[in-house]
């Protein structure tokens, strides 16, 4: 992935967090489940992660799903259904995040999900994903009649991303990318801004602890923040 579009990506991921907060501040023991073309590297794995969730990522693309895991936004890669219920199960239940890859065809897994009663807590579907065949799938109507919550981005500016621009009204914050010449200079930078943060600011200090374990990118080169004016002054930005 190059530089200009491991930041977009980062950015992205920083927003899905962001609307994932909107929804439930802390997502411990909740399932998200995403599904369609795409969606393994949508930036929702890493989002749910470090939002403390748990993540089904159904796609049939092999390769794709494969490369996500590759890349540290997916922990692991399954076959089946079975497969990846027996690696969810327990860490929903000790509210642990982990997110799996399910290679699959995603109609014939929808369906088992609802024969076997699994109901995720919100279905994400992305602006790149195949949106509108799975919008209008018999069995997504019956996880939402279930309870499951659906949230769709297949526009550029989808309507859910509002809740991210919500919360940065709310909080006074803006994004800012903090740039840095290797990884021990970001490493420094993360503890600058660490140490500036509020305590209790638990949804910004999350994102600044995890963001390197689930995105290989915000290792080195920079980090997407979400910072006050007074904050990113005494920065020096």
């Amino acid at each position: 992935m190059a530089s200009a579009n491991a930041s977009e990506h980062q950015l992205e991921t920083l927003r899905l967090y962001g609307a994932l907060i909107e929804e439930r501040e802390d997502w411990g023991g909740g399932l998200v489940l995403c599904c369609g073309e795409g969606c393994a590297a949508s930036g929702v794995p890493a989002a749910v992660s470090i939002a403390g969730g748990v993540t089904l990522a159904l796609d049939s693309d092999g390769s794709a799903v494969k490369a996500a895991m590759r890349r540290g936004e997916l922990d692991f890669v399954v076959n089946t259904l079975d497969e990846a219920l027996r690696a969810l199960k327990n860490e929903v239940r000790v509210r642990r995040p982990l997110s799996v890859g399910l290679i699959a065809d995603v109609d014939v897994v929808l369906r088992e999900m609802v024969e076997r009663g699994v109901l995720p807590d919100l279905l994400l579907i992305g602006a790149n994903q195949s949106a509108q065949a799975i919008l209008e799938d018999e069995s997504i109507r019956a996880l939402e009649a279930g309870g499951m919550g659906l949230r769709s981005m297949v526009d550029a500016d989808g309507a859910w991303l509002v809740r991210h621009r919500m919360m940065l009204k709310r909080t006074g914050c803006y994004e800012a990318y903090l740039s840095a010449a290797n990884a021990a200079e970001l490493r420094a930078l993360g503890e600058r801004v660490l140490a500036i943060l509020p305590a209790d600011d638990v949804v910004r200090r999350r994102w600044m602890q995890r963001v390197p374990k689930y995105l290989c990118e915000a290792r080195s080169g920079g980090r997407w923040v979400l910072l006050t004016e007074e904050e990113l002054s005494q920065l020096g930005g």
